[in-house]
C-alpha cells in the first residue's frame, strides 16, 4: 500500500479548506513532502476548489427568451448583426495580416521571456552543517538567476531549525545579514517561537526576521503560488 492511501479524499478536502487540526495538518503535509502521488492529489484538490470558486463568481448569463411577438424581428436583427461582424472580422484579419508582414522583426523581438522559478527553503534541523547548506543554497540560487530577471528566495525555519535565526544561538548572523541585503527573506515559525517561550526560553531573532506565520501555512501558501520547495 502506498503511504498516501492512508489519507482519504475527505481529509484532503479538509486540508485544502484549512479544517484539520494542527497535528493532522502537519502529519499530512510532511507526508506530501515525501510522497509525490500525495502531493499531486493535494494539487488536484486545490485546482478543483479554485475552479468551483471561479464558476460561482462568474455564472453564465441567462439565455434570452425566444418567445413572444418580436421573435421574427429578433432573428432578422441577429442575422444583420452577424453579417456586420463577419465583414468587420474579415477586414480586421486582412489589416492584421498586412501589419504582421510589415513588422516581422518587431514580432520576433516581442517573444515573451520565460519566468524564473522562486524558491522556499525549509530548515527543520539544528545541525549547523545543514543550516549552512541552506544559506549556501540560497546564495547559489541567486547567482544562477539569468541576467535581467529577478528570483525570489525565502528561508523559513521551525522546530530545531529555529536555532538558525536565534540571535544568541546562530553562528551565521553575518551570513544571514548579507543574504538579506540581496532580498532573501527569512521567516521564523510563530508556533515554534511560542513553544519555546512557553517553556521559559526568551527568543531573540536575527534582525529583520519575520515571525508572523507558522511554517506550515507559509509553505502551503508559497506552493499554491507555484514556488519551488526544498526541505534542507
Amino acid at each position: 500500500m502506498n503511504k498516501d492511501e492512508r489519507f482519504s479524499e475527505e481529509q484532503l478536502n479538509a486540508f485544502v479548506d484549512d479544517e484539520l487540526d494542527p497535528e493532522e495538518k502537519s502529519r499530512l503535509y510532511n507526508e506530501a513532502a515525501r510522497v509525490r502521488d500525495l502531493d499531486h492529489r493535494l494539487c488536484a484538490q486545490r485546482k478543483m476548489k479554485e475552479l468551483v470558486k471561479h464558476a460561482y463568481q462568474n455564472p453564465p448569463e441567462p439565455a434570452p427568451s425566444r418567445r413572444g411577438p418580436l421573435h421574427r424581428d429578433n432573428i432578422f436583427g441577429r442575422l444583420l448583426v452577424a453579417g456586420v461582424l463577419l465583414a468587420v472580422g474579415i477586414a480586421s484579419g486582412l489589416l492584421v495580416h498586412n501589419y504582421r508582414d510589415q513588422n516581422r522583426s518587431f514580432t520576433t523581438l516581442s517573444q515573451p521571456v520565460a519566468a524564473v522559478d522562486n524558491y522556499l527553503l525549509h530548515v527543520t534541523s539544528g545541525d549547523p552543517a545543514l543550516m549552512h547548506a541552506a544559506l549556501q543554497q540560497a546564495e547559489a540560487l541567486l547567482a544562477e538567476t539569468p541576467d535581467g530577471q529577478r528570483r525570489q528566495v525565502e528561508i523559513i525555519a521551525n522546530e530545531q531549525g529555529l536555532d538558525l535565526l536565534r540571535l544568541d544561538v546562530t553562528p551565521y548572523a553575518r551570513e544571514i545579514s548579507a543574504l538579506q541585503e540581496h532580498n532573501v527573506v527569512f521567516y521564523a515559525c510563530s508556533r515554534s517561537i511560542q513553544r519555546l517561550e512557553e517553556s521559559g526560553v526568551t527568543v531573540e531573532l536575527v534582525p529583520h526576521t519575520i515571525a508572523e506565520y507558522t511554517a506550515l501555512d507559509r509553505v502551503v501558501s508559497r506552493m499554491q503560488e507555484g514556488w519551488k520547495y526544498e526541505k534542507i
